[in-house]
């Protein structure tokens, strides 16, 4: 054999492998899709888009988790996802094994963009239906038939059989709406990421300005229901005090400790979706274990 040859072959093995290796990474590689559904808001029907985030080597075959984050005011699913760089770090998290390979879907609490105002008080009243009756109604079962999860079917019984398989997270108002989906949908979620805001429940702001109040509200709603709560803030958040007030006044209740009920405050982190990402990193590892 010439070396010419030898050398044409050796050149052409190394093309080979290349583009094998190539193949096989684009072929593990995440992947972002959406999923589509109709939700009705004081009587009128909307069409509404859910963005989801699909591990490496995602298959029907295999069964997975679910979290879904939530934006904050005026934001959009993809605003988020992008701001706080969210395909990385689940991609960096999924490949270190700190979180199973999991579904993350990035939803909106606006019926539609028309709805985006620069006053966030009146986004409540859109995160409070999002929370008792979207979520769990109409959100949940278009991903849950859509893709491979735990829930193996979308009836009440079977939603709630899977809870401890299903996680709800957000920021601001997102965060108000963790706090909804808390105390309306416990039989549905076993786990809790508010970042950035305190519950609403009792009156807007209520973490600051009715502490006592909120903490004993959502203390009502656990009966005996194992559930974990995840929340977090930035150091430099304007939220915080608002925040830490209701933390503490709900870990003096019996329902709450400091393992069912945990609070990071991200160093450095301030009012973004990449402190959010910041606290979710931090939470990530114990998240479905």
């Amino acid at each position: 054999m010439t070396k010419l040859l030898m050398s044409l072959l050796i050149m052409f093995s190394t093309l080979l492998g290349l583009t094998a290796t190539h193949s096989v990474q684009a072929a593990s590689s995440s992947t972002t899709t959406t999923v589509d559904y109709t939700t009705t808001y004081r009587g009128r029907q909307y069409q509404k888009q859910a963005l989801v985030y699909l591990p490496a080597g995602y298959s029907n075959q295999q069964r997975y988790n679910t979290l879904y984050l939530m934006h904050g005011s005026t934001e959009s699913a993809r605003d988020f996802y992008r701001d706080g760089n969210f395909k990385a770090v689940l991609d960096h998290a999924i490949s270190n094994g700190q979180l199973k390979p999991s579904i993350v879907i990035f939803p909106t609490y606006y019926p539609s963009r028309r709805f985006v105002t620069s006053d966030y008080y009146r986004d409540n009243r859109l995160n409070r239906a999002f929370a008792e009756h979207e979520l769990i109604d109409e959100l949940v079962p278009a991903v849950e038939r859509r893709f491979s999860t735990y829930g193996q079917g979308t009836s009440k019984r079977k939603l709630r059989a899977s809870r401890q398989h299903r996680a709800f997270g957000g920021f601001s108002m997102g965060a108000i709406t963790t706090w909804y989906v808390f105390e309306h949908q416990l039989d549905y979620f076993a786990s809790f990421l508010p970042v950035a805001g305190d519950s609403w429940t009792v009156e807007d702001d209520g973490g600051a300005s009715a502490t006592v109040a909120t903490a004993k509200r959502l203390a009502i709603v656990v009966h005996g229901q194992s559930f974990y709560i995840f929340a977090g803030v930035g150091r430099g958040d304007g939220t915080i005090s608002s925040m830490t007030s209701q933390i503490r006044a709900m870990w003096r209740l019996p329902q709450f400790n400091h393992q069912n009920l945990q609070y990071y405050q991200v160093p450095g982190g301030s009012h973004t979706p990449e402190t959010v990402a910041r606290a979710v990193q931090h939470f990530i590892p114990q998240l479905f274990n």
